[in-house]
């Protein structure tokens, strides 16, 4: 006998056994009635569907009836069990299959793999109770939001043609819809943290993943909370500069993701720009009371289809303006469309400059336009910090902008 038969079934006894033992932990501490297998069973199926797949390549319809014999025989152990049980699930059935299926493959493909399986199946499984709290926490609402983003990038962005659809070529739907996608799904995946994890946690996760749906949003909802009690002050400078500092990182993604030549220069600024900022933050911790400050920021759902449509047309209006600007009014024109969108926001302006810089835009003016539309859009903000704020936050708000923000100019403007 070969030694890698040996090998191989040595190693489907221990990759069923995890997973049968798993199993029976989870009736143990459950406190269920006992299944119908454990970790001897499972250790058996596995070995079982290895020496199936082996024995095949005597008997070429021998794997076949192996793999038959073993559903009949899970289908009439989950029949058993449900008279005795009618609330039963039948994920030691499913996790028994895949048992068989992992022991199966142990001759056609690298070990990792079925290794690998082995530790996703583990990971799922332990995740019950937390999946169960996760389903408590999303509503309907979010699970439309979640098919709404995979119909978006996977039903309709591969049928969009890649070409301007107006005489003059300032409108692609091609280009305007993946940056809709991207926008909306970095804002979704931070809406959903927020979801799952909440930001009524603290000011610091608030902060934190609240930078990936709207730093925005993050300073006008802390700077009214420091009304409620003066002592907040310092805790809320940090949720604003967390969420400051999550928006440059995210600025570079984008970029990175629309146009990734066009972040090499970027890349030292932002290290530089968030790495000062950090610090600062890291100084205003040490000295800040350690007190579990809730923050609940209300977001609005990333992919409500009016969101992503009214997205769509931002973007498209961005493009256009950038290109007749750069047109008829040369580089100051796109400067002052930078200007004005960053205000607002900065996600529209940096992928419309990441995207026209492949073509028609000259990349150095991109370039100048980005620092343009964050330096401007971090004024908005902390412009939204002294009027709805105190005059503490601003000033430690303000002392963040000028770190982080500051050394990210300046440095950006160096390497330029």
């Amino acid at each position: 006998m070969e030694p890698i038969v040996i090998q191989n079934s040595v190693l489907s006894l221990v990759l069923g056994f995890l997973i049968g033992l798993q199993r029976e932990m989870h009736v143990i501490y459950a406190n269920k009635t006992k299944d119908f297998g454990g970790a001897r069973t499972f250790s058996m199926i596995a070995l079982f569907g290895y020496l199936a797949s082996w024995f095949s390549s005597y008997s070429p319809y021998f794997l076949a009836v192996a793999t038959a014999i073993t559903g009949l025989l899970l289908i009439a152990a989950y029949l058993i069990n449900s008279f005795s049980a009618p609330d039963k699930g039948a994920t030691t059935e499913f996790s028994a299959l895949v048992t068989f299926i992992i022991g199966a493959m142990l001759p056609y493909v690298p070990t990792i793999f079925p290794v690998f399986l082995t530790m996703v199946v583990l990971l799922i499984l332990n995740l019950k109770d937390k999946i169960q709290e996760y389903e408590q926490t999303l509503t309907k609402k979010d699970l439309s939001a979640a098919i709404l983003f995979m119909i978006m990038t996977f039903a309709i962005l591969p049928i969009i043609p890649d070409r301007a659809i107006d005489a003059g070529g300032f409108v692609n739907l091609y280009r305007i819809w993946i940056m809709v996608v991207l926008v909306a799904g970095i804002s979704f995946f931070g809406y959903i943290a927020i979801r799952f994890f909440g930001a009524t946690h603290g000011i610091v996760a608030a902060g934190l993943m609240g930078g990936l749906v709207s730093s925005t949003a993050v300073a006008m909802s802390m700077a009214r909370r420091v009304h409620e009690n003066g002592f907040l002050a310092k805790n809320l400078a940090i949720g604003i500069a967390l969420a400051s500092s999550m928006m440059l990182i995210r600025a570079g993604f984008e970029m990175w993701i629309i146009n990734p030549p066009l972040i090499t220069p970027f890349i030292l600024p932002i290290t530089a720009g968030s790495v000062m900022g950090f610090v600062y933050i890291g100084m205003l911790y040490l000295t800040t009371k350690r007190e579990p400050i809730t923050q609940n920021i209300i977001f609005k759902n990333p992919f409500d289809l009016k969101e992503a449509l009214l997205m769509g047309v931002i973007f498209g209006i961005t493009l256009a303006l950038i290109k007749v600007a750069n047109q008829y009014a040369g580089d100051m024109g796109v400067y002052a469309v930078a200007s004005l969108s960053g205000v607002a926001d900065v996600d529209a302006i940096i992928l419309s400059l990441s995207s026209l810089a492949k073509n028609s835009l000259d990349a150095t003016t991109a370039h100048y336009a980005i620092i343009i539309a964050i330096i401007t859009n971090t004024l908005a903000k902390t412009a939204l910090v002294l009027f709805l704020g105190n005059a503490t936050l601003f000033r430690f708000v303000f002392t963040y902008y000028l770190i982080s923000i500051g050394t990210f100019s300046i440095t950006a403007m160096m390497t330029f």
